[in-house]
């Protein structure tokens, strides 16, 4: 017996240090374990203290920034971008283009021109000055862009058109808008240079065809409350608008201190595209290229599903737009019927080249995946 308690004896002991040495070797790996939190603990901290320093910086910037250089984009806004070639090689006076791109019924585009030691940027209207009488007001903010982020920009306001005697000029901007070589040196890469110019339409006259109903002083014995847009008065009734828009339904018949007013302000849209809001509205009028895309502003601002869908059937059924718009124009406002059709439409590499935007950063995310599934099917 107590040969055999001998030998066991060992064996305890042996299980003894092994068993230490696995505590050991587990406490060990614990502390490397809370060393190596506590260094990624460590680095986050100074990552967050170097962000906060950038944000702080860039926070600076912004508010030493003029604010001039901020345009609300509400309302009828929209931007546009190209990416020029070849500028370098610009003569004095020659005039570089943008791609044409047609917004709220209306053409535009980007022009360059080059003047002695500066560069001129232009926002260009294509509307014809001969015929009929019209007039664009607008806010545009100019810039010039880089791929590390530096911005050259500048705030214009001015007007397009002929009803104020204007019979040569289809452009406004700014003739020096940046020196030539501060251009080179700031923004050009490769021979290319980024432009974009952000527009807000102020007001919009001799556009539209004329008023189908009127929503003036002859409306009073039928509505119940009046609707100012831009110092313009609708007389309309709270019911029947309630009945078609859960905004207006809470705006009108609310709670809301407006609810109980006899006049109400609305902000952020245009009279003339309330106008024809209104008209299809009340079935008096039929949605044309020019109009569609005002009433699609109002209508989904104002959650009108009547309005928005006779819109997403003229653009399906009718209009001639181009595949592109289209589909810029389904994204926006949220129209997947006509999406869908846009995206059965996409059948070549041309097709899907065609409705890329200059900056392939400004495709929406589920359009991308489907054009990419496009590309694999092709």
């Amino acid at each position: 017996m107590s040969e055999e308690n001998e030998k066991v004896a060992p064996i305890q002991n042996e299980q003894g240090d092994s068993t230490s040495k696995f505590q050991d070797e587990i406490i060990g790996a614990i502390n490397s374990t809370i060393q190596s939190v506590q260094n990624m603990c460590q680095k986050l901290l100074e990552k967050q203290e170097n962000l906060e320093k950038a944000n702080l910086e860039i926070v600076e910037k912004l508010r030493s920034a003029e604010s001039s250089q901020i345009l609300p984009m509400t309302g009828k806004c929209f931007v546009l971008k190209h990416v020029f070639t070849n500028v370098q090689d610009m003569k004095d006076e020659e005039r570089y283009y943008g791609e044409e791109e047609e917004r709220f019924g209306v053409t535009w585009r980007i022009s360059l021109r080059k003047r002695g030691d500066h560069l001129g940027l232009y926002l260009t209207c294509l509307k014809s000055l001969s015929g009929e009488k019209w007039l664009i007001s607008s806010d545009a903010n100019v810039k010039l862009v880089s791929t590390n982020g530096k911005c050259h920009s500048e705030l214009l306001s001015d007007t397009h058109g002929n009803a104020d005697g204007n019979t040569e000029f289809v452009g406004y901007g700014a003739s020096e808008f940046i020196e030539w070589n501060k251009m080179k040196e700031g923004f050009l890469e490769d021979g290319k240079l980024a432009v974009e110019i952000h527009v807000k339409i102020k007001e919009m006259t001799g556009i539209y065809k004329n008023n189908l109903k009127s929503f003036g002083d002859e409306m009073i014995e039928f509505s119940d409350v009046i609707l100012v847009v831009n110092e313009k008065k609708f007389f309309v009734s709270k019911l029947y608008l309630a009945g078609h828009s859960p905004y207006f339904k809470s705006l009108l018949l609310g709670h809301f201190q407006e609810s109980k007013k006899s006049e109400i302000e609305l902000t952020g849209i245009d009279a003339d595209d309330f106008q024809n809001y209104l008209e299809v509205l009340y079935g008096e009028q039929s949605i044309d290229e020019i109009t569609v895309e005002g009433i699609l502003l109002v209508a989904d601002m104002y959650e009108t599903p009547l309005v928005l869908r006779k819109c997403e059937e003229f653009l399906f059924k009718e209009s001639k737009k181009s595949l592109k718009k289209k589909l810029q124009m389904s994204i926006r406002y949220n129209l997947d019927a006509l999406k869908k059709q846009c995206i059965s439409e996409i059948k070549s590499f041309a097709d899907i080249k065609s409705v890329i935007p200059g900056n392939i950063h400004d495709l929406d995310p589920s359009v991308t995946a489907e054009l990419l599934e496009k590309c694999l099917a092709l």
